[in-house]
């Protein structure tokens, strides 16, 4: 678990570093849009060159986030095996009264590539922005639901405190691992049963040391009279500027193609 850097934010002054929070947000949630609407593959290869493009400009080291990519490799061969043999179509070969088919294979394919595309576009929003300016960020975008009597204030504050302690989870679970592994938990053995009741022995203290920060956490915040509402201070610092609007414009070009491309296709 070391490789991983989910939620870790890694300082630069590139381009990317430098954009407002809303609007790497905003490029975020139209890729999800577009990707998953899309079924051509030339689209999802150019989303993908994109990112890579993206994280080359960002100065972000591509073989951490490719490590982190790896770890996630059971869910990919899930999806991949789940949609080969649940789509219907003239199997290639069967195992049981199960088949798989061609169909379900290109389906399978796709969605892999899109869970790619999703997870490396969202480490590279979570590694180039700090927890505080993303909180302040999703504060800005969601403040029209307080109109409605929405808690929005709570949801942000809930957000920036999940942002901040993903990478000190990580840390706490690759102690316990190690602590695991000197005790003779056997995380590399070939058989899977063997692996899966070693990772449970992680996950219980996990828990029980999640519970011990939040509540630490909570009695801090109780002390120091914490109120949920707008932080003025910190949303007043974000700037959209110039270099944004390009930036917006060019997601939603990129996106209206994909659906232009979906419906005509």
């Amino acid at each position: 678990m070391s490789g991983i850097r989910l939620g870790q934010y890694i300082h630069g002054n590139s381009l990317i570093h430098s954009l407002d929070p809303r609007t790497k947000i905003v490029c975020c949630l139209l890729m999800i849009i577009a990707v998953v609407i899309a079924h051509q593959w030339y689209y999802l290869l150019f989303f993908l060159l994109l990112i890579l493009i993206t994280i080359g400009a960002a100065g972000l080291h591509l073989g951490s986030i490719l490590k982190s990519l790896f770890k996630m490799k059971y869910l990919f061969l899930f999806t991949l095996i789940f949609q080969a043999f649940l789509t219907a179509g003239d199997p290639i070969f069967t195992v049981g009264k199960l088949g798989v088919t061609p169909e379900g294979l290109i389906l399978g394919a796709l969605n892999v590539v899109r869970l790619i595309i999703l997870f490396m576009g969202s480490m590279i929003v979570l590694m180039t922005t700090s927890p505080l300016k993303l909180a302040a960020g999703i504060e800005l975008l969601l403040q029209p639901l307080a109109k409605i009597k929405i808690p929005v204030y709570n949801f942000s504050t809930i957000l920036s405190i999940s942002f901040r302690f993903i990478p000190t989870l990580f840390e706490e679970a690759s102690t316990i691992k190690n602590a695991q592994s000197s005790r003779g938990a056997q995380f590399e053995s070939p058989n899977l049963i063997v692996r899966i009741k070693s990772y449970m022995a992680i996950l219980i203290p996990l828990f029980e040391a999640s519970l011990v920060k939040a509540a630490d956490l909570g009695e801090a915040m109780d002390s120091r009279c914490f109120s949920p509402h707008l932080n003025t201070l910190r949303v007043s610092r974000l700037h959209m500027g110039r270099k944004d609007i390009i930036v917006l414009c060019f997601m939603i070009l990129i996106t209206a193609s994909g659906i232009v491309l979906t419906v005509y296709r």
